[in-house]
């Protein structure tokens, strides 16, 4: 395996115990599961003051995922400038997900993650390995795999054990 990340991102690849092609099938149906049982009054919800929303939550982790996915084309189509990083709670604020509704956004992350695999699949191992810089640290394909499944799955478990 070939992983090279910001010591940041380490909590995440943590979290991915299988097969990394395994696991971001597997989170296909999950999502949308999820996202789906939420109840409608727990939308938009906060556990605590100044604390996300569940709605702004997901919406975080879609934006998240494109961009790891991004960067990890960016890198295998051999990209030499430094990727840039980005603020969650900046992104989080700008993205109106108050305006979105359920069972739309369980319909993007659906397919958004259904594009995301097969990205994944079209990279040979020759290509997982190769590694670039993201917000002035090196990164590797193959990390920005494991950061998307290992993001999902931390927010999973912040959704169960804060908000539900």
């Amino acid at each position: 395996m070939n992983l090279v990340h910001a010591p940041f991102y380490q909590g995440y690849v943590d979290l991915v115990k299988d097969d990394i092609e395994t696991e971001l099938k597997h989170q296909i149906s999950e999502i949308s599961v999820l996202i789906n049982n939420i109840p409608d009054d727990k939308w938009k919800y906060r556990y605590e003051k100044g604390k996300w929303s569940v709605a702004q939550l997901m919406q975080h982790c879609i934006d998240t995922e494109r961009i790891m996915a991004f960067r990890a084309l960016s890198l295998a189509r051999d990209e030499k400038a430094s990727l840039p990083g980005f603020s969650e709670n900046d992104y989080a604020d700008a993205s109106e997900y108050s305006r979105q509704d359920k069972s739309k956004m369980a319909e993007e992350f659906y397919h958004l993650r259904k594009s995301h695999l097969s990205l994944f699949k079209s990279m040979p191992d020759k290509i997982l390995k190769k590694e670039g810089e993201a917000d002035g640290k090196p990164i590797s394909i193959l990390s920005l795999w494991y950061i998307i499944v290992g993001h999902w799955k931390h927010h999973q478990k912040v959704l169960e054990e804060r908000y539900f």
